[in-house]
């Protein structure tokens, strides 16, 4: 919900003038949609959603992709009224602006969004390709992240002790472990190699929030940007849409997410339980809705589903 800032709001009076000030931007209306996100209407009538960064590296290179990519899929910064692409406060933080799109977020629950989300998705593969950077961020190859991962996800087997799920938290280690190997087997470094040559970019966090829906869809956020393997993008939506199609091999191959020479290696990638990880440390970051008891029992619900798919998808791979 967004939470709408006063006229006589100390906060809202310093951002107003540092944005008239710095970008020749005046406020009509701003809105808080969460930390450092704001809704923004110009006196113009221009509507624009404003975006502080504390990673001035990655935001510029956001920004010379943009300026080098042809793309109806992405929703790009765009330059404040007096022309700068950015505006700084201090000398680690900086605010960028984007065009404001009107329209409601994918839900993967629903079998038309998964397709509008994987149609998304490869039109911007085939529009961010052959884009070169200034000074790109280079990232560790998506396995070794998520052995990374991993060794978080050790240090709160306390909790799954105290709680009485150590047998789910044994049965996830040790299928990271077993997939994890698995997939060091595969030539990911000539892929990587071969995407840097290529100029080809990813997403890098295509969780549904991150696609609007009107006439057409379209991508925003792209703090995980970076140059690597298409396939990646892919990976993460098949491992997004699985709960959501019953843990169906079928049905996740019936979206054509992967060629068939590179079908073992996604299959092999998705089923890495990474998503089962990601959760559970952003569950324990977070304001908790759920008990932990809760959480971890509905956990071991889908880790079940999850098991049932793994037993049928390893025998279409032997």
């Amino acid at each position: 919900m967004r939470k709408q800032l006063s006229r006589d709001d100390n906060h809202y009076d310093r951002l107003s003038s540092f944005l008239l000030w710095e970008g020749n931007l005046e406020i009509k209306k701003l809105h808080q949609i969460k930390r450092n996100i704001y809704y923004l209407e110009a006196n113009t009538g221009k509507q624009y959603i404003l975006k502080g960064h504390s990673n001035l590296l990655n935001m510029r290179q956001q920004w010379d992709f943009f300026n080098k990519v042809k793309s109806k899929s992405i929703v790009p910064f765009v330059r404040f009224p007096n022309g700068k692409k950015e505006i700084l406060t201090g000398t680690n933080y900086s605010w960028t602006i984007s065009p404001y799109i009107n329209g409601r977020k994918l839900n993967y629950q629903h079998p038309g969004d998964r397709l509008l989300a994987v149609s998304t998705i490869k039109k911007f593969h085939h529009d961010a390709k052959n884009i070169t950077v200034k000074n790109p961020i280079k990232k560790q190859l998506f396995y070794r992240r998520w052995h990374l991962r991993l060794n978080k996800f050790l240090e709160t087997e306390y909790i799954f002790q105290k709680y009485g799920y150590e047998n789910l938290f044994r049965d996830i280690v040790w299928m990271m472990n077993r997939y994890l190997d698995i997939l060091s087997t595969y030539s990911w470094n000539h892929d990587q190699m071969e995407a840097e040559i290529e100029g080809r970019w990813v997403h890098g966090d295509v969780a549904s929030h991150n696609f609007i829906h009107n006439e057409r869809t379209v991508l925003i956020d792209f703090d995980l940007l970076h140059c690597t393997t298409q396939l990646y993008d892919f990976i993460q939506l098949g491992q997004r849409f699985l709960p959501n199609i019953n843990w169906k091999l079928d049905r996740l191959l019936q979206y054509n997410m992967a060629s068939e020479r590179e079908l073992a290696k996604f299959l092999y990638s998705v089923f890495i339980p990474s998503d089962v990880l990601r959760e559970w440390m952003h569950y324990l970051k977070s304001k908790r809705r759920l008990s932990v008891s809760s959480y971890l029992q509905t956990m071991e619900e889908e880790w079940i589903k999850r098991k049932e798919f793994l037993n049928t998808s390893k025998v279409m791979l032997k």
